[in-house]
Formats: C-alpha cells, structure tokens, sequence
C-alpha cells in the first residue's frame, strides 16, 4: 500500500488530516527505492523499525487536531497493513541464505572508534555514536546476520541522515561522514555491498507480502 493510503489509513484512525502523518509513512516505504520487491520491507518493517522511526521522528506527532498522537502505534498500524502482523527483525532472517562474507568475528564499536581516530583524526569519541548506530543491530538478532541490516549501501546513506553530512572532530575540523560508514563497513565486512545483496538472499513468507488496499480499509 502506498504511503499516501497508509496516511490516510492514520488520519481515519488518529483525526487530523493525512499530510501530517505521511512523512512517517513514507521512511518506512523509502526502502522500496532499493528494490522493487516486497523483501526490501526487511529493512524497516518490523518492531525494532519502529523504534528507529521513534530516534528519527520522536515520540509522538501532533496532528491538525492538536492531538498527539503516539508514533509507535502510527509504526504498528503501517506494519499491520503490509504485513498482517508485528514481525520482529529476526523474522525476517527465517531460512536466509547467508553470505559468505559474513564474517566470524566483528570488532566493537570501541576498537571501530580508535581506528577512525588514527585515520581521520580527532578523538574515538568524536566517532563512537556512528560506529555503536552500525552496530546496535546486534541485538535484534542472534549471529552476524545482523549485520545486512545496516552494512551495505544503503546503511551508509542512513547513517549521513542520521549524523549529518559531516562529524565534527574538534578544532574546526570535520570529516564526511559518508567516508567514515564506508570505511566502518569496509573494516567490518571486507566489502562494501548493496543492500539487495542481502535482500535478494531472504526466503519469501506469505506474511511478507499479506498487504491490504485502500479498498479493503473503507478508503476509496
């Protein structure tokens, strides 16, 4: 379902009009721009998503009513909508036909920090908040498969959302944080892959796909 249903789906629910929610929506569906295929859901569409989108909007949005609104139950309802139920990330992970360059052991983020700290300069704590985002996926799940939820491509234009076009590491003195992620991912995984890589190795569930329409909520 489009974002702009979902919106609308929220507005019927919620009250107030569905611009103020779509925004929400739309993060949650933006990862279709990786991959037309309902797989690329894995990356937002469950309940550590939605606290991700809690970090990125905040607690609650206040609609054209006045009303605030909590955002995790606007995440719940857009998961309930595409999926028919509230997967957790693992679930999406079922069966998954896991990389080869996963590797056997992953530094902390305290040993990623110090490193960028030798290269680009500054302190490990001018660089310590990006590397535990990457690794923080590490308890959604059990394993290094954790790690495609993040350290790929796509991840690496999350995390310049997320920190900013640039880290700031003292002395009037920053450094992109895109080059950072691509040298954290690069560390980690010996590569740096594109998102549908790891996508593309998902095993299809009934579940995955169990979208409604705007037909079947009453909306058009």
């Amino acid at each position: 379902m489009h974002p702009y249903d979902h919106a609308r789906s929220s507005a019927r629910r919620f009250g107030g009009q569905w611009q103020v929610y779509y925004p929400c929506h739309a993060w949650f569906d933006a990862t279709k721009s990786i991959q037309c295929r309902y797989t690329h859901r894995a990356l937002r569409h469950h309940l550590e998503g939605v606290e991700v989108a809690v970090a990125v909007f905040g607690p609650a949005i206040q609609n054209s009513d006045g009303a605030k609104i909590d955002l995790r139950q606007v995440g719940l309802q857009h998961l309930d909508e595409d999926c028919g139920l509230i997967p957790q990330a693992r679930d999406w992970l079922i069966d998954l036909d896991g990389p080869d360059w996963l590797p056997e052991e992953v530094p902390g983020s305290a040993e990623l920090a110090a490193a960028s700290a030798r290269r680009f300069g500054g302190e490990p704590g001018h660089y310590r908040a990006l590397h535990d985002w990457f690794l923080a996926t590490q308890s959604w799940c059990i394993g290094a498969e954790h790690l495609l939820f993040r350290h790929h491509s796509f991840g690496i234009f999350e995390a310049e959302t997320r920190f900013g076009p640039a880290l700031d590491i003292g002395s009037e003195r920053r450094v992109p944080t895109r080059v950072v992620a691509e040298r954290h991912v690069q560390t980690v995984l010996g590569r740096v892959p594109a998102a549908v890589d790891a996508l593309r190795r998902i095993k299809g569930a009934r579940w995955m796909l169990q979208a409604t329409s705007p037909q079947k909520l009453g909306l058009d």
